[in-house]
């Protein structure tokens, strides 16, 4: 999706300035395996303090291209799950 890239969200996350930037920058990207199994895009996150999660075949709106995806996004997100 053109208007929210991702490659400019990464750089931004990326040069964000906090405590946890140098450990955020170091960790590895990882599957985002959803509860159901699926495959669906790559996380890279650090001490469940900060998450970059990339949904994969989504545009601007991953609730309406992912629904699945998207509602388990949230649920881990609002029960302080670890991606």
């Amino acid at each position: 999706d053109l208007m929210c890239n991702w490659y400019g969200n990464q750089a931004w996350t990326s040069a964000l300035e906090w405590k946890g930037k140098a450990g955020f920058n170091a960790a590895a990207e990882a599957p985002f395996v959803t509860t159901y199994g699926t495959n669906a895009g790559v996380v890279r996150s650090y001490n469940n303090q900060f998450t970059f999660l990339r949904v994969f075949n989504s545009g601007h709106m991953v609730p309406q291209d992912q629904p699945a995806v998207a509602l388990d996004m949230l649920n881990k997100f609002l029960s302080s799950e670890a991606f």
